[in-house]
């Protein structure tokens, strides 16, 4: 119902708890006004009687001579009781010691000579008075009773009857006149009432509108103090809440922009969730490394391809590591490092992941381990063939045969040359890892430079009856470069394009300038190539593409290796194309000299 809702005002409240007391203090009031006024009016209206009685009394004790009732008395009585000023609307009856009516002023004299059974306590000296309701006219009397005594003796007594509408009308008249005070009282109170409620709901009110408005996000607007009683205080309290709240959500919103900004330029990721595991807050590096977008709310075990899911709540950190197959690259590792968040009460409320890709950590352990494993190969291989030679030779069965003793001698001495030229390129790779080799750069020109290289492999390329071709502009510019170490690499590149070339097939070398300026150096051949699978991992150590027929023609395995160092470490590159059964080319560019470099 409507009407019920002026209740949830807390104004209307006050007004109606206002007039509520007020009306019961009213009620109060006038149930003990009223009491004592019926009281007050009774108890005068007895005692007029009294008096009246009194009156009687003394006027006719002289008429009431036992023994000497008469009608002449009687007649006396009733003169008496005519002529008294006595309320008309009171029946005063008088009662000889008999209790016998001889006069009465009802104006009906069938009363007279009756036996009145109402002063009989009288008659023994009491005074009485009762009052009596006519419940068939609705009436109130009271009666009294006075004794009549002459000389000390009761001679009679004096019996009135008066109705108490009179005195009941005035006081139902007093009641209205308070009734109409009190509502005209409550009306003025309540009136009152909303103003001074007004003056407490109104601050209120505007401290809730504030607080609605604080709940949109808007801090600026204060609530106005017009007092400095316990509401003023209130909204001085408000007003400093605000600002609080206000300072509290900026300094809340620039440590989350920082937080943000954090997370987007972390190279790790990050994924938070609550303590079911349901993700909070993700950053874009995460969902970069798991290939997928991180869906806010999703359950971690959902997001993370697991085989076996992470019990949640975890209360102690743990560390996995994820290997993801990727289309574009041969795999991916990424270490997990789960890190619970805890109470004081070591009671876990949410979770904390980071993401670490360790691909290329992983990949250079590989290499390691790889690398030693070859490096161990590599060199047990000429150790073993050593070793057995050596042996023949001490039984002393290979000496009898000097032919068949200079064979393995000369097999154990190509041999060890070999471990010397692993040794050496290790040693050399070693150095150029740790960034300690020197390199003696001069300007150079490249035709002097190739030209040189070309004469060195002419000869063997006829033996092999092999075409070889250079190809040389002569506007070249000077590089600057170390001759020993560039030398070094076209020779190796050289000496590979020989050996993987058949006879009848050709050899070339060639160089021009590029448009960056960079020089570049081509060295192709029309050999057996080099499948497209093994491509991207030609310049790795050791790495070979037929094993057997690449130990067999002396080489080490980092021949490719030290050339791509050695052009990196002159600010260039190196890169090779090949195509399976059709041919090699090895593209090297190198930076030309400076002005000032070329000058000097």
């Amino acid at each position: 119902m409507r009407w019920l809702r002026v209740f949830n005002s807390v104004q209307w409240k006050v007004v109606v708890i206002y007039v509520l007391l007020l009306l019961i203090a009213m009620q109060l009031i006038g149930v003990y006004f009223f009491q004592k006024l019926e009281d007050h009016f009774y108890y005068t209206f007895r005692d007029d009687l009294k008096s009246q009685a009194g009156i009687l009394q003394e006027v006719v004790k002289d008429q009431m001579t036992p023994g000497t009732e008469s009608d002449e008395q009687k007649k006396r009585i009733d003169d008496i009781l005519n002529k008294l000023p006595l309320d008309k609307s009171n029946d005063v009856q008088i009662v000889d010691q008999e209790g016998v009516v001889i006069a009465t002023t009802s104006g009906e004299k069938s009363s007279e000579g009756v036996k009145n059974p109402r002063v009989d306590r009288v008659l023994q000296g009491y005074e009485d008075s009762t009052t009596e309701v006519n419940y068939q006219a609705g009436n109130r009397y009271m009666l009294y009773s006075y004794p009549i005594k002459n000389d000390g003796r009761i001679t009679g007594a004096v019996y009135i009857e008066a109705p108490m509408q009179g005195m009941y009308s005035t006081i139902k008249s007093i009641n209205k006149i308070l009734i109409k005070i009190t509502a005209i009282a409550m009306a003025g109170t309540s009136f009152l009432g909303i103003i001074l409620a007004r003056t407490i709901t109104n601050p209120i009110k505007e401290i809730t509108e504030q607080a609605t408005i604080m709940a949109e996000g808007d801090f600026d607007r204060k609530v106005t103090v017009k007092n400095d009683d316990e509401i003023g205080k209130l909204a001085s309290a408000f007003n400093h809440l605000a600002q609080h709240l206000r300072n509290a959500l900026s300094q809340k919103e620039e440590e989350k922009g920082r937080l943000q900004s954090v997370l987007a330029n972390m190279s790790d990721g990050v994924i938070a969730t609550d303590r079911k595991g349901k993700v909070i807050v993700s950053n874009r590096r995460a969902e970069e490394m798991l290939g997928k977008k991180v869906q806010h709310r999703k359950d971690i075990n959902q997001i993370l391809p697991l085989t076996n899911p992470i019990l949640l709540p975890l209360t102690e950190e743990r560390e996995i590591f994820l290997e993801l197959d990727r289309e574009e690259e041969d795999f991916t590792i990424i270490k997990l490092n789960f890190t619970p968040v805890l109470r004081a009460s070591r009671e876990a409320i949410g979770l904390i992941l980071v993401l670490q890709d360790v691909t290329e950590e992983e990949k250079l352990d590989r290499q390691r381990k790889e690398f030693v494993a070859n490096v161990s190969h590599e060199l047990r291989t000429p150790l073993t063939t050593i070793k057995s030679y050596l042996e023949a030779l001490d039984e002393g069965g290979a000496l009898e045969e000097p032919e068949l003793a200079s064979r393995f001698l000369g097999v154990t001495r190509q041999e060890a040359e070999r471990m010397t030229r692993l040794i050496n390129d290790l040693l050399q790779l070693s150095r150029l890892d740790s960034k300690k080799v020197r390199f003696h750069k001069q300007p150079l020109k490249p035709i002097e430079v190739l030209e040189a290289a070309a004469d060195r492999f002419r000869f063997q390329c006829q033996q092999k009856n092999i075409d070889f071709h250079l190809s040389l502009k002569e506007d070249l510019p000077r590089i600057y470069a170390a001759r020993d170490q560039i030398d070094q690499v076209l020779d190796n590149l050289l000496s590979n394009a020989v050996k993987y070339t058949p006879e009848g097939h050709s050899v070339s070398l060639s160089a021009r300038q590029k448009a960056d300026g960079f020089v570049e150096v081509a060295i192709s051949d029309t050999g057996i190539g080099i499948p497209q699978k093994d491509l991207e991992r030609i310049f790795e150590r050791f790495y070979r593409v037929d094993k057997a027929r690449s130990r067999s023609m002396g080489g080490t395995g980092l021949g490719l290796a030290i050339a791509r160092e050695i052009v990196q470490a002159h600010g260039g590159t190196i890169r090779m194309e090949s195509r399976y059964r059709e041919g090699t080319t090895v593209r090297i560019t190198l930076p030309p000299c400076e002005p000032e470099v070329t000058s000097s």
